[in-house]
């Protein structure tokens, strides 16, 4: 019988919660590290004997870098506080589109998945995620 078709066991609910919970906790170390990078020492050193607009510009560069890596981190805790939430409520791994359980594989891959593939291509299609 297709993943697809049956509920998640507590057991298997269990693992996918320690699954998002360490990963929640890696994000937040690397975040927490990036910062820590940008506001360093060395960092403001760096800052404070620029020379040229060229060096300017490249620093500008760095940080729009840091920035998006920090904002994608970011937007990937929501994600799994999200899932966790749903476990939580007992709403974790159906696809908040069709209601239909989101395959075991896939949620092996990405824990924090709303959406079933099809439903996740067709809301990309239509710009909704």
């Amino acid at each position: 019988m297709p993943d697809r078709n049956r509920p998640l066991t507590e057991e298997e609910i269990g693992q996918f919660r320690k699954m998002l919970t360490e990963k929640r906790e890696e994000l937040w170390r690397e975040i927490i590290q990036d910062l820590k990078t940008r506001v360093s020492e060395e960092y403001q050193d760096l800052l404070n004997t620029v020379k040229d607009e060229e060096e300017l510009a490249q620093i500008d560069l760095q940080e729009e870098v840091v920035l998006g890596v920090i904002d994608a981190r970011k937007k990937e805790l929501e994600a799994i506080n999200q899932a966790l939430w749903r476990i939580d409520h007992g709403e974790f791994g159906r696809c908040l589109e069709c209601n239909e359980w989101i395959p075991k594989k896939r949620l092996e891959i990405r824990p924090w998945a709303s959406y079933c593939v099809k439903c996740k291509e067709k809301l990309e299609k239509i710009g909704r995620v």
